[in-house]
């Protein structure tokens, strides 16, 4: 945890131009979705880009298949998909290529590479694979009990399959089971499946809970809390900013435990950066496997904004270096 994550900045030069680009994103209903969304906005739109949207493609392929395919019609000069992985919408991303209409996806993976778009974000083995050694340095304890909370999301599950591949590794006597926690459970207070997880495995039987997301870890710790319980470890992926501050002050502490976060502010600049680079015909940086940081209360101020984000002082200098912006 002492060791400082590096972000993959831009080292030549492009030009931004001005453009309209769409935004389309995947379930704003999910917690730290619309903040995700509202900081890139304003990133594209600092950079002077017209932002056509953002739509919200709630959790629903043809949704979003349509919402692309709109855009295509409006004629705008690329397409940003955030969540929506393009092999769930085949053909509207084959009409967004037939109309030469340039798309970057970030948080997509897994998936296979498509032409005509350009991943953006973390893979499941750069995410969790500094997460794992933390939760189980955090236990030490060589047979814990670890349940691993599912999301019916492509890129949620290769996370949790990687989870509990690291962990039947480095521990192989550890006990993993799993849960699911479903589109459905957004924004209850309380959850079934933690309700009688929590009956499943009584005080000192439980050691840790590897959360998805904000939503469910905070969907857990009000469930613990309620029944009194603060004998096992919640640790996060893809914890968003209120989760972030929460470890950091020390809030549901012991019960919340840690997180990994990924840099939301980054791939703002990073989406104008490769879509200016696509527009010029020039080479893309490769953002498609972005590192995420292990924090916990210990070292989460060596990361978080005032804000809960991580966002460092030289993020919009380094970009704004290479588009020729005065910051």
């Amino acid at each position: 945890m002492s060791e400082k994550v590096e972000l993959p900045y831009p080292t030549t030069p492009t030009e931004i131009g001005e453009h309209t680009v769409s935004f389309i994103t995947s379930g704003v209903a999910a917690g730290g979705t619309a903040e995700v969304q509202a900081d890139q906005v304003k990133i594209i739109e600092d950079a002077g880009w017209t932002v056509d949207g953002p739509y919200d493609g709630e959790f629903t392929p043809s949704l979003q298949g349509t919402l692309i395919e709109q855009a295509v019609l409006r004629g705008v000069d690329g397409i940003i998909l955030y969540s929506i992985p393009p092999e769930t919408v085949p053909a509207a991303v084959k009409s967004a290529q037939e109309a030469g209409i340039p798309i970057v996806c970030s948080f997509c993976q897994p998936t296979q590479p498509t032409e005509g778009v350009t991943l953006i974000g973390e893979t499941a083995e750069s995410l969790v694979t500094p997460q794992i050694p933390v939760i189980l340095a955090d236990l030490n304890k060589d047979d814990a009990t670890i349940v691993v909370v599912r999301f019916e999301n492509n890129t949620v599950e290769a996370n949790t399959s990687e989870q509990i591949r690291l962990i039947e590794e480095q521990c192989p006597d550890c006990k993993v089971e799993t849960i699911v926690f479903s589109v459905s459970d957004l924004g209850k207070p309380t959850v079934p499946a933690y309700v009688n997880m929590l009956r499943e495995y009584p005080e000192g039987e439980l050691d840790a809970v590897i959360a998805p997301f904000n939503p469910a870890a905070t969907s857990l710790i009000n469930t613990a809390e309620q029944a009194g319980r603060d004998d096992f470890r919640i640790h996060v992926t893809f914890g968003d900013a209120e989760i972030g501050q929460q470890i950091e002050s020390g809030e549901h502490a012991p019960l919340l435990a840690g997180s990994v976060i990924e840099s939301p502010i980054f791939k703002g600049y990073a989406i104008v950066d490769a879509l200016a680079r696509v527009f010029n015909d020039q080479e893309v940086p490769d953002y498609s496997n972005l590192p995420g940081a292990p924090i916990m209360q210990q070292n989460a101020g060596e990361y978080l904004n005032d804000d809960g984000r991580w966002e460092t002082d030289e993020m919009k200098a380094k970009f704004y270096e290479q588009w020729g912006l005065s910051d």
